[in-house]
């Protein structure tokens, strides 16, 4: 009985569409965050003199340890965009799919 129940899911539209929609979605912020990351680690390593300079006249924090909490709210930001992205999107259709099995 199992298998005949995740075989319907693996054969119903509803879910072809739900896995064509999570996988560009989860794609989208890989690019995002690769990019995030990538930008600071590169920074970091061939123009360190960058982050070693403060952020403006007068100011003790340098742009590195701004860049730093930059990238950890980016973070932040893009799991609860995530989050909502799946509870609006993925959840109805999963819901949908799983009505339709049973």
């Amino acid at each position: 009985m199992q298998d005949t129940v995740v075989e319907k899911v693996l054969k119903h539209p509803k879910y072809v569409e739900l896995v064509r929609r999570r996988t560009r979605i989860s794609m989208s912020f890989f690019a995002v965050a690769l990019t995030i990351y990538s930008g600071f680690i590169l920074t970091l390593a061939f123009m360190p003199e960058v982050f070693a300079q403060p952020i403006g006249a007068g100011w003790t924090m340098s742009v590195g340890v701004l860049s730093g909490i930059l990238v950890v709210f980016s973070a932040v930001i893009m799991i609860a965009l995530y989050t909502y992205v799946s509870n609006k999107t993925f959840d109805p259709l999963l819901d949908a799919i799983m009505r339709d099995v049973e």
